[in-house]
């Protein structure tokens, strides 16, 4: 096959391209869609690819009429789209010219007749046919072409715009037919023939983007991003100063697209820092670069000991090459002292230049917050709490509560701490140490509070009315923290003001003399010291005072609630005064007052 034929569609090729069923065979399809009556047959192999395929299928499209050579074919003058069915392409061949009237100039010598019909060449631009002029009044010279009759152009117009012809429109009005000079070509107007439907160039672009898009999230999906694991261990290595290990890494596309990196651990032996999930959330151009460029990094199930915050600290130190704009935190739990706090969500605070600034936390119902800022080779603690039930024993309820202090490895000082509690105020300053074991030391400062709300919440079966103050020492040592309850010391001194004692009634028990249960003693003044341990509560040098109603003496609360005490009551009168002792026995839910040695 010579290289430079050029190929057209013949009005069979035209037919397969409408109907897609034609021509199942691809490679036939795509040369068949190629063949355009100006490309060769080199260029037609150069677009395919493939010669062997492509001169295979072009003999196949000839020997199947879909395709002739442009020589044997009208010639097209104008290339029309390809969705356009070209009409009135090449020559047409007319009748003989009509004589003419008597009416006009002598016709042209009979040799001229002799000739055989002229044949015009009618060039039609590709999308709109002008009208071509009208002609001249006077018949036309032997020696120039006859104009196509009207009836010539209606019948070619409606063959291929699939209309009936004039002679097939049945009792249909026509109009009067011209004279033959002033009807052919005068009024005709040609226009393309459509062939299919039109493109919905938005909607293929659409369906472009969307196949670029899908092409993306596979490429993102399956490229090996296991080979880059070594590098970013060691780099995540260098950033923390300590042993990163990656367990796994990969991508993924909800809810936005990120990479993915999981069961992170830092440490050698024992972890300081396990992460469960690292998702980054890149500026994927950036990534062409040197310089990387990640909008958000969010750490997923942290469970971090004390020792480990330092870790994060240092989460975006010494990255020259990574920028990091956002640091989410989700699933954290801190542990200390053999004890964890979990349930906390934040994020890193970054400073101008890419260090973390301060490390925000928060618990789930947003009732406890903290900051840590690292500060040395501690961090400076701000905490602060609204309406907050604190995870230790007792779970103490606050209002408010604020506290400033020092985290360093292995200990906390709170040197601040304020808030409201059991309608109170509350101030003083608490010590944690947990380097070997755990021990806890502080001093607290109350101020009216509620008597009957503070000895409910801290469990205790004594129950009393009033405005409490009290200044205490706190001290305990244990194993761990969930052993410092236990172990728990206070020591201090107590006053109440205007209210009552449940289950005592003094006033009768020095009435009678006799055993007494239940009942209450009013009071005006009530204060007293208080000594606590393990083993029970000693409440010594009690004064009451209420009216003619003097009391004093000491109490004991063993921890299984049982009362051992002495109270010696006086009661003034007109007549005199009577002093009386008596003996505190029973237990907290259940006190009994007798009469005592005097």
């Amino acid at each position: 096959m010579d290289q430079s034929t050029v190929f057209v569609k013949t009005s069979e090729g035209e037919e397969a391209m409408r109907q897609r069923t034609r021509l199942v065979q691809r490679n036939l399809r795509n040369i068949l869609i190629m063949v355009d009556g100006r490309a060769t047959v080199a260029d037609l192999v150069k677009r395919f690819g493939d010669e062997n395929a492509a001169m295979t299928a072009l003999n196949e499209l000839l020997a199947g009429g879909y395709i002739a050579n442009q020589t044997d074919q009208l010639d097209f003058t104008t290339p029309l789209p390809a969705d356009d069915v070209p009409v009135l392409t090449s020559q047409v061949a007319l009748p003989e010219p009509a004589p003419a009237a008597p009416s006009m100039p002598a016709p042209a010598p009979a040799a001229a007749h002799s000739q055989p019909p002229v044949i015009e060449e009618i060039d039609l631009p590709s999308m709109e046919y002008e009208s071509l002029p009208p002609p001249s009044s006077k018949t036309s010279p032997p020696n120039q072409s006859v104009p196509t009759p009207p009836g010539w152009i209606e019948k070619i117009r409606a063959i291929f715009a699939g209309k009936p012809t004039t002679e097939a429109k049945q009792g249909r009005s026509k109009k009067p037919e011209a004279p033959f000079e002033e009807a052919a070509f005068g009024g005709a107007e040609l226009e393309p023939v459509r062939r299919g439907r039109e493109f919905n160039w938005p909607l293929l672009a659409g369906f472009a983007l969307g196949g670029l898009a899908v092409l993306a999230g596979l490429t993102f999906l399956l490229y090996p991003y296991g080979r880059h694991l070594p590098d970013i261990e060691r780099n995540a290595s260098a950033m923390l100063q300590d042993s990163v290990k990656v367990g796994d890494i990969g991508f993924s596309l909800l809810p936005r697209p990120h990479l993915v990196l999981r069961n992170v651990s830092v440490g050698k032996e024992d972890a300081q820092l396990r992460i469960g999930s690292v998702q980054a959330v890149p500026d994927f151009l950036s990534l062409l670069g040197d310089r990387k460029v990640f909008r958000e990094l969010t750490l997923a199930n942290v469970a971090v000991k004390d020792t480990g915050l330092g870790r994060l600290a240092r989460a975006t130190a010494g990255t020259p090459s990574v920028t990091l704009q956002r640091i989410a935190l989700s699933g954290v739990s801190l542990s200390a002292g053999g004890a964890q706090f979990s349930g906390f969500e934040g994020e890193l605070k970054l400073a101008g230049a890419g260090n973390v600034e301060a490390i925000e936390l928060r618990n789930a119902e947003g009732t406890f917050r903290i900051q840590l800022q690292p500060q040395g080779e501690g961090h400076r603690v701000a905490a602060s709490a609204n309406a907050w039930k604190s995870p230790f024993t007792p779970a103490l309820t606050f209002q408010t509560l604020e506290a400033q202090g020092q985290l360093r490895p292995g200990r906390l000082e709170l040197d601040k701490l304020e808030g409201r509690a059991y309608e109170g105020l509350l101030a003083g300053r608490l010590s944690l140490d947990w380097t070997d074991g755990a021990k806890l030391a502080g001093d607290l400062e109350l101020k009216h509070m509620s008597a009957t709300r503070l000895l409910a919440a801290i469990g205790s079966d004594l129950t009393a009315e009033g405005d409490l103050d009290a200044r205490l020492k706190l001290s305990a040592q244990a194993g761990d923290f969930g052993k410092l309850a236990k172990a728990l010391r206070a020591g201090g001194s107590f006053e109440m003001g205007r209210g009552a004692v449940k289950g005592l009634d003094l006033v009768e028990a020095a009435r009678t003399r006799g055993p007494t249960r239940g009942g209450e003693t009013k009071f005006e003044q009530l204060s007293g010291s208080l000594d606590c341990d393990p083993k029970e509560c000693r409440l010594g040098n009690l004064r009451l005072a209420s009216g003619l109603l003097k009391s004093d003496g000491n109490i004991g609360i063993a921890r299984s609630g049982a009362l051992k005490g002495a109270l010696t009551v006086e009661l003034k009168s007109s007549a005199g005064s009577v002093r009386m002792p008596l003996a505190v026995g029973g237990t907290a839910k259940d006190p009994q007052l007798a009469a005592g040695r005097r």
